[in-house]
């Protein structure tokens, strides 16, 4: 039993490398670490980076932090919002009245932010489309066939294989 345990602790882990698929929905779901997933999907501005997101985490395993990955436009009088600030937006989803919201600044970059919807605003469980317009600029998604991404990255996700290699010091083991 030693020595099939020893054996096995040097195969490569190359079956657990990284994730980045892209569903035929077009979503990419990618790890981002050894116990999280990202599901995202890019704006269909064709002049857009910006990109919905939401993460897929162990040890649950349910999608959660609905969150915007947002390029700051090329304006020179743009003032890149601090991190942890708040900013108004306006969402609708599924072609049905706007609604306005706040953001939350997750993260502050040079060249984009990352911002999580924040308190209360639309299910976006069954959404189609979804447009934002925000300080950023105008976007929109077609979310068709979310449910599927969801139940994919679930499935990564309890399978319970690391996301991505590890290191793995080799341990004897007593029988």
């Amino acid at each position: 039993m030693k020595f099939f345990l020893s054996i096995f602790s040097l195969i490569p882990l190359s079956v657990f490398s990284e994730i980045d698929i892209t569903t035929i929905d077009s979503f990419r779901i990618v790890n981002a670490g050894p116990h999280m997933l990202l599901v995202k999907k890019y704006s269909e501005n064709p002049r857009s980076d910006n990109g919905f997101i939401f993460h897929v985490k162990r040890p649950h395993c349910f999608a959660d932090q609905p969150s915007f990955v947002m390029y700051s436009p090329d304006s020179a009088d743009f003032d890149e919002p601090e991190e942890d600030s708040v900013l108004k937006a306006s969402i609708r989803v599924n072609l049905k009245k706007k609604k306005e919201i706040d953001l939350k600044v997750y993260l502050a970059l040079e060249e984009r932010s990352v911002l999580e919807l924040e308190g209360n605003f639309p299910s976006l469980r069954g959404v189609r489309v979804m447009e934002l317009d925000s300080i950023y600029g105008k976007d929109k998604w077609v979310l068709d066939h979310l449910d599927k991404a969801i139940e994919e990255a679930t499935k990564i996700c309890e399978s319970f294989a690391p996301y991505e290699k590890e290191e793995e010091a080799v341990k004897e083991t007593k029988v």
